[in-house]
Protein backbone atom coordinates (compact mmCIF):
# COMPACT_ATOMS: atom_id res chain seq x y z
CA UNK A 1 0.00 0.00 0.00
CA UNK A 2 1.44 3.09 -0.81
CA UNK A 3 1.36 5.89 1.68
CA UNK A 4 4.04 8.67 0.65
CA UNK A 5 4.28 10.53 -2.48
CA UNK A 6 7.99 11.97 -3.48
CA UNK A 7 8.48 14.85 -5.87
CA UNK A 8 11.14 16.34 -7.79
CA UNK A 9 10.18 20.54 -8.28
CA UNK A 10 11.58 21.13 -11.80
CA UNK A 11 9.27 19.72 -14.61
CA UNK A 12 7.14 18.54 -12.12
CA UNK A 13 5.69 21.28 -9.94
CA UNK A 14 7.28 23.92 -11.64
CA UNK A 15 8.79 24.43 -15.05
CA UNK A 16 12.51 25.28 -15.51
CA UNK A 17 12.25 26.90 -18.85
CA UNK A 18 16.15 28.17 -18.89
CA UNK A 19 15.42 28.34 -22.99
CA UNK A 20 12.37 31.19 -22.73
CA UNK A 21 14.13 32.92 -19.90
CA UNK A 22 17.26 33.27 -21.49
CA UNK A 23 15.26 34.65 -24.95
CA UNK A 24 13.42 37.16 -22.88
CA UNK A 25 16.32 39.10 -22.29
CA UNK A 26 16.41 39.73 -26.24
CA UNK A 27 19.95 38.79 -26.74
CA UNK A 28 21.16 38.06 -30.22
CA UNK A 29 20.73 33.85 -31.37
CA UNK A 30 24.90 33.87 -31.45
CA UNK A 31 24.95 35.12 -27.79
CA UNK A 32 21.75 32.83 -26.69
CA UNK A 33 23.27 29.72 -27.62
CA UNK A 34 27.05 30.47 -26.46
CA UNK A 35 25.23 32.01 -23.07
CA UNK A 36 23.48 28.35 -22.69
CA UNK A 37 26.59 26.36 -22.98
CA UNK A 38 28.68 28.52 -20.72
CA UNK A 39 25.64 28.19 -17.81
CA UNK A 40 22.67 26.13 -18.27
CA UNK A 41 24.14 23.10 -20.47
CA UNK A 42 27.51 23.59 -18.71
CA UNK A 43 29.09 20.72 -16.18
CA UNK A 44 29.60 23.54 -13.60
CA UNK A 45 25.68 23.66 -13.42
CA UNK A 46 26.06 20.88 -11.24
CA UNK A 47 27.98 23.46 -8.77
CA UNK A 48 24.57 25.56 -8.68
CA UNK A 49 22.80 22.37 -7.28
CA UNK A 50 25.44 21.19 -5.24
CA UNK A 51 25.22 24.30 -3.11
CA UNK A 52 29.53 24.41 -2.26
CA UNK A 53 30.24 27.42 -4.11
CA UNK A 54 29.16 31.12 -3.37
CA UNK A 55 27.03 33.02 -5.65
CA UNK A 56 30.14 35.01 -7.26
CA UNK A 57 32.06 32.04 -7.22
CA UNK A 58 29.42 30.48 -9.23
CA UNK A 59 29.41 33.61 -11.84
CA UNK A 60 32.92 33.11 -12.09
CA UNK A 61 33.11 29.59 -13.13
CA UNK A 62 30.20 30.85 -15.75
CA UNK A 63 31.67 33.82 -16.90
CA UNK A 64 34.97 31.83 -17.39
CA UNK A 65 33.52 29.67 -20.12
CA UNK A 66 32.25 32.57 -22.31
CA UNK A 67 33.97 35.62 -20.87
CA UNK A 68 32.83 37.41 -24.29
CA UNK A 69 29.46 37.38 -22.79
CA UNK A 70 30.73 38.59 -19.24
CA UNK A 71 27.43 41.20 -18.20
CA UNK A 72 25.01 39.06 -19.79
CA UNK A 73 25.63 36.04 -17.66
CA UNK A 74 26.26 38.48 -14.78
CA UNK A 75 23.04 39.76 -15.55
CA UNK A 76 20.72 36.19 -16.22
CA UNK A 77 22.92 35.03 -12.44
CA UNK A 78 20.87 38.27 -10.95
CA UNK A 79 17.65 36.66 -11.96
CA UNK A 80 17.98 33.36 -12.57
CA UNK A 81 15.19 32.48 -9.99
CA UNK A 82 12.26 33.49 -12.28
CA UNK A 83 13.35 30.34 -14.62
CA UNK A 84 11.85 28.23 -12.45
CA UNK A 85 7.59 28.85 -12.36
CA UNK A 86 5.16 27.31 -10.05
CA UNK A 87 2.57 25.18 -12.61
CA UNK A 88 -1.06 26.02 -12.24
CA UNK A 89 -1.97 22.58 -11.38
CA UNK A 90 1.03 22.27 -8.53
CA UNK A 91 -1.03 23.48 -5.45
CA UNK A 92 -3.92 21.48 -5.75
CA UNK A 93 -2.41 18.31 -7.08
CA UNK A 94 0.05 18.30 -3.63
CA UNK A 95 -3.57 19.11 -1.70
CA UNK A 96 -5.42 16.59 -3.19
CA UNK A 97 -3.31 14.14 -2.49
CA UNK A 98 -2.55 15.17 1.32
CA UNK A 99 -6.70 15.05 1.39
CA UNK A 100 -6.35 11.62 0.71
CA UNK A 101 -4.34 10.75 3.74
CA UNK A 102 -1.07 10.63 1.71
CA UNK A 103 2.37 12.36 2.94
CA UNK A 104 4.26 14.19 0.61
CA UNK A 105 7.52 15.39 0.17
CA UNK A 106 9.91 16.91 -2.13
CA UNK A 107 13.73 15.74 -3.30
CA UNK A 108 15.34 18.28 -5.85
CA UNK A 109 18.46 19.37 -7.31
CA UNK A 110 18.02 22.84 -6.43
CA UNK A 111 21.03 26.00 -5.68
CA UNK A 112 20.49 28.20 -2.73
CA UNK A 113 19.50 31.58 -3.47
CA UNK A 114 17.20 29.85 -6.81
CA UNK A 115 15.32 27.80 -3.97
CA UNK A 116 15.20 30.71 -1.18
CA UNK A 117 13.17 32.27 -3.94
CA UNK A 118 10.52 29.68 -4.35
CA UNK A 119 10.37 29.10 -0.63
CA UNK A 120 8.84 32.09 -0.84
CA UNK A 121 6.75 32.28 -3.99
CA UNK A 122 5.91 28.53 -4.71
CA UNK A 123 2.38 27.65 -3.18
CA UNK A 124 2.87 23.61 -3.23
CA UNK A 125 5.47 24.02 -0.78
CA UNK A 126 3.27 25.09 2.14
CA UNK A 127 1.18 21.93 2.23
CA UNK A 128 4.38 19.80 1.97
CA UNK A 129 5.45 17.48 5.11
CA UNK A 130 9.07 17.76 4.21
CA UNK A 131 11.90 17.37 2.18
CA UNK A 132 15.45 17.33 1.13
CA UNK A 133 17.40 19.66 -1.15
CA UNK A 134 20.27 19.50 -2.95
CA UNK A 135 21.90 22.53 -1.73
CA UNK A 136 20.99 21.85 1.55
CA UNK A 137 23.29 18.70 1.81
CA UNK A 138 25.95 18.77 -1.14
CA UNK A 139 24.62 15.95 -2.85
CA UNK A 140 22.89 15.96 -6.47
CA UNK A 141 20.59 13.26 -7.70
CA UNK A 142 21.03 10.38 -8.87
CA UNK A 143 23.38 9.98 -5.94
CA UNK A 144 22.01 7.55 -3.73
CA UNK A 145 23.14 9.32 -0.61
CA UNK A 146 20.22 12.02 -0.98
CA UNK A 147 17.70 9.89 -1.53
CA UNK A 148 18.80 7.59 1.64
CA UNK A 149 19.07 10.96 3.45
CA UNK A 150 15.33 11.58 2.55
CA UNK A 151 14.64 7.75 3.29
CA UNK A 152 16.47 8.37 6.90
CA UNK A 153 15.24 11.79 7.74
CA UNK A 154 11.44 11.05 7.52
CA UNK A 155 11.57 7.45 7.97
CA UNK A 156 10.08 6.36 4.96
CA UNK A 157 9.32 3.35 3.48
CA UNK A 158 10.94 2.94 -0.05
CA UNK A 159 8.31 0.14 -1.31
CA UNK A 160 5.60 2.12 0.32
CA UNK A 161 6.70 5.16 -2.00
CA UNK A 162 6.17 6.85 -5.26
CA UNK A 163 9.05 9.07 -6.56
CA UNK A 164 7.92 11.43 -9.72
CA UNK A 165 10.56 12.90 -11.48
CA UNK A 166 11.38 14.34 -15.40
CA UNK A 167 14.77 12.47 -15.52
CA UNK A 168 15.31 8.43 -16.33
CA UNK A 169 18.40 8.99 -14.33
CA UNK A 170 16.80 9.94 -11.17
CA UNK A 171 14.38 7.38 -11.77
CA UNK A 172 16.51 4.52 -12.21
CA UNK A 173 18.33 5.70 -8.84
CA UNK A 174 15.24 5.98 -7.19
CA UNK A 175 13.74 2.23 -8.18
CA UNK A 176 17.40 0.49 -7.19
CA UNK A 177 16.85 1.83 -3.61
CA UNK A 178 13.14 -0.37 -3.93
CA UNK A 179 10.97 3.32 -4.69
CA UNK A 180 7.99 2.74 -6.98
CA UNK A 181 8.86 5.51 -9.56
CA UNK A 182 6.98 7.47 -12.12
CA UNK A 183 9.06 8.99 -15.16
CA UNK A 184 7.36 12.41 -15.53
CA UNK A 185 6.99 13.68 -19.35
CA UNK A 186 3.59 15.39 -19.17
CA UNK A 187 1.19 16.51 -16.01
CA UNK A 188 -1.87 14.79 -17.34
CA UNK A 189 -0.17 10.74 -17.44
CA UNK A 190 1.79 11.21 -14.92
CA UNK A 191 -1.25 12.33 -12.94
CA UNK A 192 -2.97 8.99 -14.12
CA UNK A 193 0.02 6.85 -13.55
CA UNK A 194 0.04 7.69 -9.94
CA UNK A 195 -3.90 7.33 -9.31
CA UNK A 196 -3.33 3.84 -10.85
CA UNK A 197 -1.07 2.97 -7.80
CA UNK A 198 -2.53 4.65 -4.98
Amino acid sequence: MIDTVVFDIGNVLAAFDWPGFIRGFGFSPKAEKEIAEAVFKSNEWKQVDLGLKSDEELIGLFTANAPQWAEEIRAIFEKWQYSVVEYPFAEGWVKELKAQGLKVYILSNYGRTMFEYARNKFKFLRHIDGGVVSYQINKIKPDPDIYRTLIEKYDLEPDRAVFLDDLPDNINAAAALGFNTILVTNHDAAAAELEKLL
